[in-house]
């Protein structure tokens, strides 16, 4: 393991780790500091949402944990902390291509296809966010993909060249680091956040428990939940899993 700063943020880089919100854990809260990043170009069980999991030929692309400690941001707008790492890791893609999104809750696509998964746990201390734990993955240099996953793509697919991962990794944390300023701005990140949320216009096809139906989103709440309005002009919200989109 060796230490260095990149951007503002302290990288503890490693050469191997199963996965680098598991290593963050391991490290523990009285020894991760704000904008501490956990990072590894080989990790071998990288965790996604709800038990899935994230492919990262080594070497490749990046892989990494950002540590955030908050001075008393409520937790009532922990929303903010996903807001922040999406829109840095959108703010980073955009240098290089058009029409990156945000598809709710935790990926970060290129027009139908996905360059980024992001996987955030929070730590709550009585009224306040006490620390997140904010899991990326941004495929960087990636020709090929392997998993059964439907649509992913890299930024070397996209542009038809490969960058220097530290390069990337450098202008990434650069892009994060800028939205982190504005954490404290809650309505300033929503507005930038819905501009580029995926599907964010028009009306689509979703599926919840009852079954299939149409509708627009209207935005995302401060507990990260998305709110929809049906056809009938009904609001309908939802946590992570309980609707799916429909193509």
């Amino acid at each position: 393991m060796q230490e260095y700063q990149v951007s503002g943020f302290r990288v503890r880089e490693y050469e191997e780790l199963r996965s680098t919100n598991t290593e963050a854990e391991r490290v523990g809260w009285d020894e991760l500091e704000d904008k501490m990043v956990i990072l590894t170009y080989k990790q071998t069980q990288g965790r996604g949402q709800v038990g899935n999991h994230w492919e990262s030929e080594p070497g490749k692309n990046i892989s990494m944990t950002v540590v955030f400690k908050p001075r008393e941001l409520p937790a009532g707008q922990q929303f903010a902390v996903s807001m922040v790492i999406a829109l840095g890791a959108c703010d980073f893609i955009s240098r290089y291509v058009a029409g990156c999104t945000v598809k709710w809750p935790n990926d970060i696509y290129v027009g139908d296809r996905k360059i980024s998964g992001i996987l955030i746990e929070h730590s709550i201390m009585g009224r306040y966010v006490g620390g997140s734990l904010c899991g990326i993955g941004v495929n960087i240099n990636q020709e090929h993909f392997l998993s059964d996953a439907p649509n992913p793509v890299s930024l070397f697919q996209l542009i038809g060249g490969k960058m220097p991962v530290e390069r990337a990794l450098e202008e990434l944390l650069d892009c994060i680091g800028r939205r982190y300023e504005s954490i404290r701005d809650y309505e300033g990140l929503e507005r930038d956040f819905l501009k580029v949320l995926y599907r964010r216009e028009g009306m689509y096809h979703w599926e919840d428990e009852r079954g299939v139906f149409r509708a627009s989103i209207r935005g995302v709440n401060e507990f990260g939940q998305l709110v929809l309005e049906d056809e009938g002009g009904n609001e309908r919200v939802y946590g992570f899993k309980e609707i799916s989109y429909k193509f």
